[in-house]
């Protein structure tokens, strides 16, 4: 078997799980390196991955949240926190590809990453990034779209309620 065909054949994918549980995730670039090995294997639809994070920011475990087809996955933030709390996670790396290569987020992954980030921190898991993966890759952490999302949620709860 060459290197493409063990890549795809998800014997990579599984020992990338298993050799980065305990590791530090310490930037987008790490996060990317760890998941682009998963995304390969499914290089036709679009899958998302949950990188699953203590405290410090080591890993508990990396699980596929959701899959879908060629330019979508449907994803449910209630199931994504769900898998968060039963790994007792307290941070949260999202990751998904996009098979067309180009790693730009659509409208749909801006929502999706907005509407996790709130449904997240009402449960106090952060949301670390959410890295969309193609021929490079997109951090919404390192764009500052994250940051603006966490923000404008945030607000929303120091608006006095109004009768």
């Amino acid at each position: 078997m060459d290197f493409w065909e063990e890549l795809k054949s998800g014997k990579f994918a599984q020992m990338v799980k298993e050799t980065s549980r305990g590791a530090q995730i310490v930037s987008s670039q790490m996060a990317f390196n760890v998941i682009k090995p998963l995304t390969a294997a499914q290089d036709d639809v679009e899958v998302m991955y949950g990188i699953f994070l203590d405290t410090k920011n080591k890993v508990l475990g990396i699980e596929r949240l959701a899959s879908g087809t060629i330019n979508s996955a449907a994803v449910y933030p209630r199931e994504i926190v769900k898998a968060a709390l039963e790994r007792k996670a307290a941070a949260l790396i999202l990751a998904h590809n996009h098979p067309s290569g180009d790693p730009m987020p659509s409208g749909q992954d801006d929502d999706i990453t907005r509407r996790l980030s709130a449904a997240l921190s009402v449960v106090e898991i952060n949301l670390l990034d959410h890295i969309v993966v193609g021929d490079s890759y997109y951090s919404y952490a390192d764009e500052g779209k994250l940051n603006q999302m966490k923000t404008q949620w945030e607000s929303l709860f120091r608006t006095p309620l109004q009768n």
